[in-house]
């Protein structure tokens, strides 16, 4: 009896023990699974990483080649340099250059068709008053034409405060200027640059102006090293507007009919015949000091696309008095990557019958416009208001 009881005592030991070291067993290849799935995990973030990174340097270098391109034809070479007008080869888009894995896409836009924020440098009290007393069209009579057209705010301040910002003395111009002391009073304290800007967002951090006006302004804006005229031949619709004061929408016709103009005394005769002015009226109001009919400033935009990496860039050149432009701007974001977009949800046959009208009035505008010359950033969609 004594003998069996400890034979199955010792049988029950032995199998607790198997039970245990298989448990043991277990465990342990969990934690090797686990160590070799961490292993591994990482090991894929680290490749994706470093595919990322490298499908980014080569992104960047296409760039890059893109910006020689752009240079090649603004160059002396391939372009003239005294006309600048949506006639020529630089104005139209970048082919698609598909490349192992990937594609490049850009277009040239003229930033001299903007609005330059620095000319307000090269104002005084006398030239600013003198100015605003007289029929002459200058750069601050078109800042308050171009506001008033998009409907935002357009007394003396909002020019004052500009000169104010990019001119290198600290007293106000005039009673509507702001230097550092009206600055300190602000809810938001900051330092007046006293210097030109450099870039159009820094026009946010002046006195009286608000962040979603900026960005509403941003299509017309430049902030160029020095100071520039207006292209005539390609400025915009808003900016001819705003350059034709009370002949406003008139103007922009006449323009948009006879551009490209070989030079600025073209352009004097153009709109003296269609308004009846004599010849030295219409140059009075529209100075050769505001209008010209070339550029040397010019923006590269391009996208590039490679792998899983997507980068855009920005290169500002520029080319005065130069055989072929420089690269004096670049800038490069970083596109991240974004969820697919989802399909069109089906319409209400009400809803459908208003798109069908909604659709057929686009064509008419498109159709009305179809000989209109318009500029290959604005056709990508790059330039949106």
């Amino acid at each position: 009896m004594i003998v069996n009881l400890r034979r199955r005592t010792v049988v029950a030991t032995g199998s607790k023990q198997r039970g245990v070291a298989l448990l043991a067993s277990l465990i342990l290849m969990l934690a090797v699974v686990m160590a070799l799935a961490n292993i591994f995990y990482r090991h894929q973030i680290n490749v994706a990483q470093a595919t990322s990174a490298l499908h980014g340097d080569q992104a960047l270098l296409l760039a890059i080649s893109g910006e020689n391109w752009a240079r090649d034809l603004l160059s002396e070479g391939l372009d003239d340099p005294d006309v600048d007008s949506f006639d020529e080869d630089w104005a139209q888009a970048m082919p698609l250059m598909p490349v192992d894995g990937g594609q490049l896409s850009g277009c040239i836009s003229d930033l001299q068709a903007n609005i330059n924020l620095n000319n307000f440098a090269a104002y005084g009290v006398q030239t600013l008053k003198d100015e605003m007393d007289s029929e002459v069209v200058g750069h601050a009579k078109l800042w308050i034409n171009l506001l008033q057209l998009l409907e935002f705010s357009a007394d003396p301040s909002r020019i004052a405060t500009i000169i104010d910002w990019v001119d290198e003395d600290s007293t106000p111009i005039n009673s509507w200027g702001a230097e550092q002391a009206d600055y300190d009073s602000m809810q938001t304290p900051r330092v007046p640059a006293n210097s030109r800007i450099s870039d159009i967002s820094e026009l946010a951090a002046i006195s009286g102006y608000e962040v979603y006006e900026v960005q509403r302004l941003a299509p017309w804006l430049a902030a160029l090293p020095t100071t520039t005229k207006i292209n005539i031949n390609t400025a915009s619709d808003e900016v001819l507007i705003a350059l034709g004061g009370d002949f406003a929408e008139q103007f922009m016709e006449v323009v948009i009919e006879d551009r490209p103009f070989a030079a600025v005394a073209d352009f004097h005769q153009a709109i003296s015949l269609a308004f009846q002015f004599s010849l030295p009226d219409t140059t009075m109001r529209w100075p050769a000091s505001l209008v010209d009919v070339k550029s040397d400033y010019f923006q590269l935009y391009m996208e590039v696309s490679l792998g899983e990496a997507r980068i855009e860039v920005k290169s500002i050149m520029d080319r005065s008095e130069r055989g072929a432009p420089v690269i004096i701007s670049r800038e490069v974001v970083v596109v991240p990557a974004s969820l697919p977009e989802q399909g069109p949800e089906k319409l209400s046959a009400a809803e459908e019958l208003f798109a069908d009208e909604a659709y057929e009035g686009r064509n008419i505008n498109q159709s009305m416009e179809t000989n209109r010359v318009q500029p290959a950033c604005l056709m990508m969609g790059e330039f949106t208001q």
